[in-house]
């Protein structure tokens, strides 16, 4: 995985934008969370799970490529490349207030003159005047940047993407019994944060993430240490220590059945979980 220089990490703490390659990255707000949404998945996808002609593509190139054989194919596109372009919209702030789809079409897709499946790059046109391209190159050199703007993970290279969709099935089972709005997590973080609503829908996407992790790691430590001081204790020490600072393993999964999981990538799912990180 690409690693982000200190400069840029430096601004990405401060919710600054970064100008890079031509092109100024903003963290999207909380405002357009929903837009946020729908786009994400292009920044998180794991390109390992493709088959293996796309892995050795730049992440761009390997969506229009998928899209296109989906479309030769006479079936329905991914979508990965429409999510990746509307997530450029959101970042360079490209038709603002418009519809999702609106949005989209401010991008045109170049391709090769000599190879329709080779494509060069994705152009907008920000004043109406000059063009501006993003390359594949270019979308691989900010997508680290991208993503640790707005609190999305990207992982290794390495990594099993068997072994990490059942990480993701283990993280959803554990909020089943959760209804997560957006609404409501501003609504939370907005009280205990003693600022308007309206304030927060303003906030980055990534503020709003760091400041309900705060907010929840000081009650966390509240909590624990009531039920500490009354003779409560935990296998692996109390899970909230500290209400500053994160402990480096806490949660626990090993209540979940190995039998709801497929492939045999269940237990070793837990086992990472419950491994504190290096």
């Amino acid at each position: 995985m690409q690693e982000i220089p200190a400069k840029y990490q430096r601004q990405i703490r401060r919710y600054q934008p970064i100008e890079i390659s031509g092109l100024c990255l903003y963290p999207v707000t909380v405002d357009e969370y929903e837009e946020f949404s729908q786009a994400r998945q292009a920044i998180e996808f794991v390109q390992q799970s493709l088959p293996v002609t796309y892995i050795s593509m730049p992440l761009l190139q390997a969506y229009y490529a998928v899209d296109i054989e989906s479309v030769a194919d006479q079936q329905l596109p991914s979508g990965l490349l429409a999510r990746a372009m509307l997530f450029l919209a959101l970042a360079l702030r490209i038709g603002t207030g418009e519809s999702p789809e609106a949005r989209i079409r401010r991008f045109r897709i170049k391709t090769s003159p000599s190879d329709y499946k080779r494509l060069l790059s994705i152009a907008y046109s920000p004043d109406g005047e000059e063009v501006v391209e993003i390359t594949p190159i270019t979308f691989q050199r900010i997508l680290p940047i991208l993503a640790a703007q707005n609190g999305i993970t990207l992982h290794d290279d390495t990594e099993n993407p068997e072994l990490l969709e059942a990480e993701s099935i283990l993280e959803s089972k554990r909020a089943l019994d959760i209804e997560i709005s957006i609404d409501a997590l501003v609504s939370g973080v907005s009280a205990l944060s003693g600022v308007e609503e309206s304030d927060v829908y303003d906030w980055p996407i990534l503020k709003l993430q760091e400041r309900h992790k705060a907010l929840k790691r000081i009650m966390d430590y509240v909590i624990c240490g009531i039920a500490e001081s009354q003779g409560t204790k935990w296998k692996r020490g109390n899970p909230a220590p500290n209400p500053w600072f994160p402990k480096r393993q806490n949660w626990s999964a090993a209540a979940i059945p190995m039998g709801e999981f497929v492939g045999g990538n269940a237990q070793e799912a837990v086992n990472r979980a419950l491994t504190p990180s290096q």
